[in-house]
């Protein structure tokens, strides 16, 4: 019995990014509550796993007018080019993913577009934004598992 729960420990741990984890965002550009200029062309969105090329922005003006968004995905980013130029005030986008685990997820967040701010390049804003993203978790969970396994085989009968 003890071997059967072992094997499953072991194999459950060894695979805990797929069991685990859903697909998050980690970054986006702009980013939620920021305040951006109106010459903003693009919005850029970072998730931590692969995303499916089904995945899709949607940007409403505080109007509820919907801006048009040309959405491109590449791996875990997907890219949407704004073609018109946006009005000051306050806009949503809400996004909707297939992760790299088949489960459909979507978010919103808000930000705001002033014509006195001026706009950093999106993909500048996420270079110098970028962070690895590290599982913290998943060591947690390795580390109980290997101590588990350690204290049942070297438990003396």
């Amino acid at each position: 019995m003890k071997k059967i729960l072992v094997g499953i420990f072991i194999i459950l741990f060894m695979f805990q990014t797929s069991t685990f984890a859903h697909s998050t965002l980690t970054k986006s550009s702009p980013a939620d509550g920021q305040i951006a200029g109106n010459n903003l062309n693009e919005l850029i969105l970072e998730f931590d796993t692969p995303i499916e090329n089904t995945s899709t922005i949607t940007l409403i003006s505080e109007t509820g007018e919907q801006i048009p968004v040309e959405v491109s995905v590449d791996n875990n980013t997907i890219v949407g080019k704004i073609n018109a130029q946006l009005k000051e005030g306050t806009y949503q986008v809400s996004w909707d993913i297939v992760g790299e685990d088949g489960h459909p997820i979507n978010g919103t967040y808000l930000f705001m577009v002033d014509a006195s701010e001026t706009t950093q390049s999106p993909s500048d804003q996420l270079e110098s934004d970028s962070r690895g993203s590290f599982n913290w978790m998943g060591v947690v969970l390795g580390v109980i598992v290997v101590l588990i396994i350690l204290t049942l085989f070297t438990k003396k009968r």
